[in-house]
């Protein structure tokens, strides 16, 4: 992709097996490379799986959160919840890796041989064990998590449309 086009996003579909190395790198495939964009995110999501979000995206999401009253306490909860996991401008190199910093590794479980999961939008970077679980129980598998996201967001819907009829 030449540096002066804009970035068109594609679908990021598909399953990949990948390692990681040593120094905590995992490769993505080039077709999904260039769906994510030269710029992208690593957070950990609702699943609790490791979640690739093209920047473009990403700064969509900041957007929607940004529009709130710093003192929203669901503003708060998403804030400790998502986006304190981050890890922003991260590209691939050269070989199509991309380190996964400690803390993302552990929370997601991530150890030796992960997969690559394209969720049309987004990439999730699962430990193969736990996604595993999650498809034998996708009902139930990490509730918790995503429990205390969606109250979260549900806090913020209600805080924004509160304050839409305030003058």
């Amino acid at each position: 992709m030449d540096d002066d086009q804009s970035f068109l996003p594609r679908p990021m579909l598909g399953t990949d097996e990948s390692t990681i190395d040593s120094k905590g790198r995992i490769l993505i495939r080039q077709k999904l490379r260039d769906a994510l964009g030269p710029d992208f995110v690593l957070y950990l999501g609702e699943l609790g799986c490791v979640v690739a979000i093209s920047a473009v995206n990403w700064g969509l999401k900041l957007d929607e959160v940004s529009s709130l009253a710093p003192w929203d306490p669901g503003l708060k909860a998403y804030t400790r919840l998502v986006l304190d996991t981050a890890e922003t401008e991260l590209n691939c190199d050269a070989q199509g890796r991309v380190v996964i910093c400690s803390h993302l590794k552990r929370e997601a479980n991530l150890v030796d041989n992960v997969l690559v999961v394209g969720c049309y939008d987004h990439l999730e970077i699962w430990s193969v064990e736990e996604y595993d679980k999650y498809r034998e129980d996708q009902d139930s598998y990490s509730n918790k998590r995503r429990q205390a996201i969606r109250e979260a967001v549900e806090m913020m819907n209600a805080e924004k449309s509160n304050s839409q009829y305030e003058l």
